[in-house]
């Protein structure tokens, strides 16, 4: 359907009232609370019918140019508003997204996830034996992964922190080829990528998001989501690089709170602090059971640990994760050999 043509009254007023306003597109725009695209419009058709010609005859002798007249190097405030209202509905449509999003489990046998503790893959702490046993652990059949972040070191290139980069016998460039084979070539099959606060650092964040685009769900320090089975079976999962609080009685003290104070979830799985615990127990207001697992992570020989007195834990890099399908319920080992024998056996009697 086609717009009517304006009339000569109305491209006569618009020539008025843009000359009353000393030639300002944008004022004369907010008269007739209208696009700025749209009073151009008009006056080029005023010039077209004579009607802006008539117009300055009577105003001054001299004319300037467009860009002084119209402006063009500000984008219209009602562009500007338009594409921020765009960009929150964008931002609010992917945060709902990404709270509680399913994962469809298609596995008709037990299957596990391995949950590795923080790589820091490029440290010369980190501990290469040990990881790439976990590695060949989660290359078996019906075993995934779960990356709970601080992939690499990724030191920041400014503040205290940045000196550090002296001491790393591998390069910003040579770090990122090994987090690109942790995420593709190792084999491991990811079902979660977790961003840690060194991964953030010096724009890391969208390297990682970018790298698994597609692919791998990667997402910004906390990741909870279901796991949903052929038969309508769910296990909630709720896993974070780090959380809220901390006590020398309980290194889970964090992981306790979430799952105490906050939506229910089946297993919880944290990293960050280098320690660790495994619990599985009751919350009894609530009549669910749930697992609690805190991961050390593979960096050895801290000397942030040695230095400010922090025991060095020598279990728990990771935790292994058994899931039934048909009832969604989950057994957790420390140990992830001892457990990857036990899934095993599980999937050989189905």
């Amino acid at each position: 359907m086609s717009l009517e043509p304006l009339s000569d009254d109305v491209l006569r007023e618009t020539v008025a009232v843009h000359a009353a306003n000393g030639g300002k597109v944008t004022k004369t725009a907010a008269h007739f609370g209208v696009r700025h695209s749209t009073i151009q419009n008009r006056l080029e058709k005023a010039r077209d019918k004579g009607f802006l010609l008539t117009a300055t005859q009577a105003g001054p002798m001299i004319e300037m140019p467009s860009f002084v007249l119209d402006g063009d190097e500000e984008e219209p405030i009602e562009d500007i508003l338009a594409r921020q209202r765009r960009a929150f509905e964008r931002k609010q449509q992917a945060a709902a997204a990404r709270k509680w999003f399913p994962i469809h489990v298609k596995e008709k046998k037990p299957y596990g996830i391995l949950w590795f503790g923080d790589p820091h893959l490029d440290n010369s702490g980190c501990n290469w034996p040990l990881l790439e046993k976990h590695i060949a652990i989660a290359q078996q059949d019906g075993v995934y992964g779960g990356n709970i972040g601080d992939t690499t070191d990724n030191w920041p290139w400014t503040g205290r922190l940045a000196k550090l980069w002296a001491d790393s016998e591998v390069s910003s460039k040579t770090a990122k080829r090994m987090a690109e084979w942790f995420m593709f070539g190792a084999g491991v099959k990811w079902l979660v990528w977790l961003i840690g606060n060194h991964d953030a650092w010096n724009g890391g964040d969208e390297f990682y998001k970018k790298l698994g685009a597609y692919q791998v769900p990667v997402l910004d320090w906390r990741a909870q989501f279901r796991l949903v089975h052929n038969n309508g079976s769910e296990a909630k999962i709720d896993a974070a690089h780090g959380r809220k609080g901390n006590s020398i009685y309980n290194p889970a003290h964090g992981t306790l709170r979430d799952a105490k104070f906050g939506e229910e979830a089946d297993l919880w799985v944290t990293g960050h602090i280098h320690s660790f615990k495994l619990d599985h127990f009751e919350i009894a207001e609530r009549a669910h059971t749930t697992w609690l697992a805190q991961v050390r992570g593979y960096k050895w020989n801290d000397s942030f640990a040695w230095v400010n007195g922090f025991a060095e834990y020598q279990n728990g890099a990771a935790v292994l994760s058994i899931i039934d399908p048909e009832t969604a319920r989950i057994q957790c080992f420390a140990d992830p050999e001892e457990g990857a024998r036990y899934l095993a056996w599980l999937r050989s009697k189905k």
